[in-house]
């Protein structure tokens, strides 16, 4: 099954301030290394509806999530105590976004980094796998 993930912090490598430059501003540029502190999942467990957004003209505006009650506070446990840290979102196993979480995001919210085609892909992907509706016994 393929799923969305969140994660804070940040396993990845990064080089910052990568550029040419002189020998004078060496100096600035070096590696980070961050751990992974939390994960959340978005799949059919957690994600009550999510929809591509499209803003005026029709042009692409991103991936809107409402979770579940139950998920939705565990989501805002987490990104409560993730402000100012980095948040990737991970999709068929390759990072499609990455960003600092800048307040506490709570049960609906708009990803806004994810590719329409990545966003299309979970939406199929999640309408696939939803449970089918007990039909009445009558």
């Amino acid at each position: 099954m393929t799923r969305v993930f969140l994660f804070l912090g940040l396993l990845l490598v990064t080089i910052q301030g990568f550029s040419q430059t002189s020998s004078d501003d060496v100096k600035n540029h070096f590696l980070i290394f961050q751990v992974i502190q939390d994960e959340f999942t978005l799949d059919n467990s957690t994600i009550k509806n999510a929809a591509i957004v499209e803003k005026e003209g029709g042009v692409y505006g991103g991936l809107s999530v409402e979770l579940k009650p139950e998920a939705a506070a565990i989501f805002t446990d987490i990104t409560k105590a993730g402000v100012g840290r980095h948040l990737i979102l991970v999709f068929n196993k390759v990072v499609v976004t990455a960003t600092v979480i800048q307040t506490p995001l709570s049960e609906s919210f708009l990803i806004s980094g994810i590719s329409k085609e990545d966003a299309q892909a979970f939406l199929n992907v999640l309408n696939a796998n939803k449970s089918k509706p007990k039909e009445d016994e009558g």
